[in-house]
């Protein structure tokens, strides 16, 4: 999971600094994971995890993104499928 949410992290970063400028840009991007759950039986059949993560990286906005994650049983990877803009 860490190695998509900072995959996920880096590409919002590229994108900011793509559009304007790294000025615009934390000196330390990050995020944190708000909530995480692994589902046992038969409820992991489809999905096996969730993760509901913030990720926080414009310098004077107070905005952040937030996430929703599963991990998919069948394809073995975190499917992104939820996203949206919040202020802080």
């Amino acid at each position: 999971m860490d190695a998509t949410l900072q995959g996920d992290l880096e590409s919002m970063v590229a994108q900011v600094i793509k559009g304007s400028s790294d000025a615009n840009v934390l000196d330390t991007p990050y995020f944190v994971i708000r909530d995480l759950r692994e589902f046992r039986g038969d409820t992991a059949k489809k999905f096996a995890a969730y993760a509901e993560v913030d990720f926080y990286y414009f310098k004077d906005i107070k905005i952040a993104e937030k996430r929703k994650y599963r991990y998919s049983t069948s394809w073995h990877y975190w499917d992104r499928y939820f996203k949206e803009w919040f202020y802080y």
